[in-house]
This record gives structure tokens, C-alpha cells and sequence, in this order.
């Protein structure tokens, strides 16, 4: 996308975790993220490798990418007391979704044009977005007199899919980044994303395993579990599956996550 679609400004939104034992190892990434959020950096939910991608995109584009975060995933399961689903799915929206909108309003208009690279072989999550009235957000607009939050829809974006457009398969993507000389991780997004197959779950086991155990520990605390009708810890017992088809995305339905 900000290669063959450049836009006039490029926003990453860092999802932030605060368990030190996921913490990249590499001192100067650390710094580095630090630097491009302008606040604490601890680990993400996120690869490391995804971090390094977008910096190393920025280099490639020789455009800057601004980064955002909101509130830590730690942060939001504990004011939610729960943990995210598919049915509670309130995880992209609140550390995705909102810091990209405020950045935006502060910093570049109050409504804009966004382009989001849902590919033409997911458009189905296009069509969901497109008919969920996505130019608008909820959000507080004001105090009523008793002190309550008045909530409202905030208009600040219209949406395009250029990748729906002009038919662009995960195969092309896969293609292009295999040339591009940079490191793009195979799986990109969160790695414990409930909207992600089983299988690839499994295998980020294998490759993320503190980053997964995160995972497995806030479904422990919150007596609840991120996917339907399978825990993280059973998830981790399972075999895997060796003609699974890895790394082509989370589907997730609010079109922020993947490619």
C-alpha cells in the first residue's frame, strides 16, 4: 500500500503490552520504537519484525511513517475486566481505531481519506465495513450535568480499498514483499489475534512463545477465552498441521489489522 498507493501521510498503530518478558531483545529497536512513539515502549502483542518492517518502509518510501499507540492491551483488559472476543471485540477499535483517529484530528483534518489494504481475494470484510456506516466513530462528545459521558458518532474518515479496486491477491503481496529487501514477517498483526486459524495459533506457539504465553495468561486471569470453544493452552497441546496454508492474515472485521 504506501509503496503503489502512497498516501500523504503513512500512521502506524503500535499495540503495546506491558510483560517485560516479552520485551524485544534488541536494545536499539527498543530505543528506536521509543523515539517514533514518544512515550515508554515495554514489548508488543505484535512481532518484533513487524516493528523492524515498518521502519525499514520508511526507509524504502523515504516518507515518514507516524506511530500511535493508545492505552496497553494490560491496561485495557483490566478497565474492561474481560478480555476481547468475537463477540466483545472491542480490542482494534480501542488500540488501533482511536489513536489512528485522534492522530488524524489533531494533526491532519478533521475528516480524511483512508485508504485500507484489505485485499480483493478478503473483500468480503470490505463489504462489512462499507455497510457498517464507516465514516463515523463513537465517541464522548461532551458532560451531561449530572456528570455522565454524553456519547456521540464523530464523522473522520471516508474509506477507499484500492487493493479491492485493482484486484491485488494475498499472492501478488506475498510476491512483491518477497522482492521488496525488506524482512516482512509471514504473520503479521497480534499474535494471539482471535481472529486468526487455529493452526496459526499453533504455530506462533513455536515461533512467539512469550508473546503467546501473555495471551494464555490473560485468558487465566479472566476465566474466559479469546477463542471460541478452545483456550490458548489447548491450542499450545495440539499438533500441527502440515499442509496449512500460514500467513495469509487475521480477517479481522473492523479492516485495520492486515495487509
Amino acid at each position: 500500500m504506501a509503496v503503489h498507493y502512497p498516501a500523504d501521510h503513512d500512521v502506524f498503530a503500535c499495540v503495546l503490552i506491558d510483560d517485560p518478558w516479552c520485551a524485544p531483545k534488541d536494545a536499539g529497536l527498543v530505543r528506536a520504537v521509543r523515539d517514533k512513539l514518544g512515550c515508554s515502549f515495554i514489548a508488543t502483542a505484535e512481532r518484533d519484525s513487524t516493528l523492524r518492517a515498518v521502519l525499514d518502509l520508511e526507509q524504502k518510501t523515504g516518507r515518514q511513517i507516524a506511530w500511535v499507540a493508545g492505552t496497553s492491551f494490560d491496561a485495557l483488559v483490566k478497565k474492561k475486566k474481560t478480555i476481547p472476543s468475537k463477540f466483545m471485540r472491542f480490542c482494534t477499535v480501542e488500540m488501533k481505531v482511536n489513536p489512528i483517529m485522534d492522530y488524524c484530528r489533531a494533526y491532519i483534518a478533521p475528516v480524511v481519506s483512508m485508504r485500507i489494504g484489505i485485499r480483493h481475494d478478503e473483500q468480503e470484510r470490505a463489504i462489512r465495513i462499507a455497510n457498517n456506516n464507516p465514516g463515523f466513530q463513537k465517541r464522548i462528545v461532551g458532560k451531561s450535568d449530572n456528570g455522565r459521558n454524553i456519547w456521540g458518532k464523530v464523522e473522520w474518515r471516508c474509506v477507499e480499498f484500492p487493493l479491492v479496486e485493482h484486484r491485488i491477491t494475498h499472492y501478488e503481496v506475498a510476491q512483491w514483499a518477497k522482492g521488496s529487501g525488506i524482512d516482512f514477517p509471514a504473520d503479521s498483526n497480534c499474535v494471539g489475534c482471535f481472529w486468526k486459524p487455529v493452526q496459526q495459533l499453533r504455530k506462533n506457539w513455536d515461533e512467539e512463545a512469550a508473546k503467546m504465553e501473555w495471551f494464555a495468561g490473560q485468558e487465566r486471569a479472566c476465566g474466559a477465552s479469546f477463542k471460541d470453544g478452545i483456550t490458548y493452552d489447548q491450542v499450545k497441546a495440539i499438533g500441527i498441521q502440515k499442509d496449512f496454508t500460514f500467513g495469509t492474515g487475521a480477517g479481522c472485521s473492523a479492516g485495520y489489522c492486515t495487509d
